[in-house]
């Protein structure tokens, strides 16, 4: 959770929900004196290694009760829809994201343990070069709870599990949240476009996307869509795992509108 104390705000940041863009966007309105040597570094790294004020982490637990407790503050979150958030992050750290040519090369800890179930199911040693497949990814996610799963994949629900909010926004539309962020920060707000995945959509072959390794879907100029991951078979998995997250996202999306 993000605090800005001087504004009476605070911001849930959940991964893969344009996660960088807020997080960069809260800085700058914080108004933070440091907030330009913190944007010119990452973002995440810089919060998480310094004490910066900006995070609930920064406070003792008596301050964290207080702050939590305070009904001054405004308090926001941002969802996103679920199927889509799965696909975003299988091709941003399995595809996009892909170093390791070099069987040398150990796969980042954000979806080594990913890798490791699906061989592990096998009773095959993990191949990091050739990873999984989106379908294989999709097993994974709808076979372990929350708690074994990296952050990036594990459900929004989870995120909001003993917190109150004052405004839930949804990613696929920006405009309330700005016009609410205006009103309580008293300048213009912009969010900007960051870590988008997906470049511009392809026409795959025959072959559905959803069993092309990542070498295989990041050898094409464009990445897939979600539709051309999402067989009937997936969606129908990810909507019975994500069901809470499907519900909240709807729920948020009918109340912006």
């Amino acid at each position: 959770m993000l605090v800005s104390r001087r504004h009476r705000v605070m911001f849930m940041p959940i991964a893969k929900n344009a996660n960088t863009s807020l997080k960069r966007l809260f800085v700058r309105l914080s108004g933070h004196p440091d907030q330009h040597q913190i944007l010119a570094d990452n973002v995440h790294s810089y919060l998480t290694s310094h004490k910066t004020g900006l995070r609930l982490s920064d406070y003792t637990c008596e301050e964290v009760r207080d702050l939590m407790n305070d009904e001054r503050y405004f308090r926001f979150v941002v969802l996103r829809n679920p199927l889509t958030r799965a696909t975003s992050g299988y091709l941003s750290k399995f595809v996009r994201d892909r170093q390791f040519e070099n069987p040398n090369i150990e796969p980042p800890e954000v979806i080594r343990p990913a890798i490791d179930w699906v061989y592990a199911q096998r009773k095959q040693p993990p191949d990091y070069r050739r990873s999984i497949t989106f379908e294989e990814f999709v097993g994974y996610l709808v076979s372990n709870d929350d708690d074994q799963l990296d952050t990036h994949f594990r459900s929004q629900a989870s995120y909001l599990e003993g917190f109150k909010f004052d405004f839930i926004a949804v990613q696929e539309n920006f405009r309330p949240l700005v016009k609410e962020l205006e009103n309580r920060f008293a300048r213009p707000v912009q969010i900007e476009h960051r870590n988008i995945t997906a470049r511009k959509w392809n026409i795959f072959s025959k072959r559905g996307a959803s069993n092309q390794l990542p070498v295989e879907l990041d050898s094409n100029k464009k990445l897939p869509n979600d539709r051309q991951l999402m067989t009937a078979e997936i969606k129908s998995k990810l909507s019975r795992r994500f069901a809470r997250d499907i519900e909240l996202w709807e729920q948020a999306a009918e109340a912006v509108h």
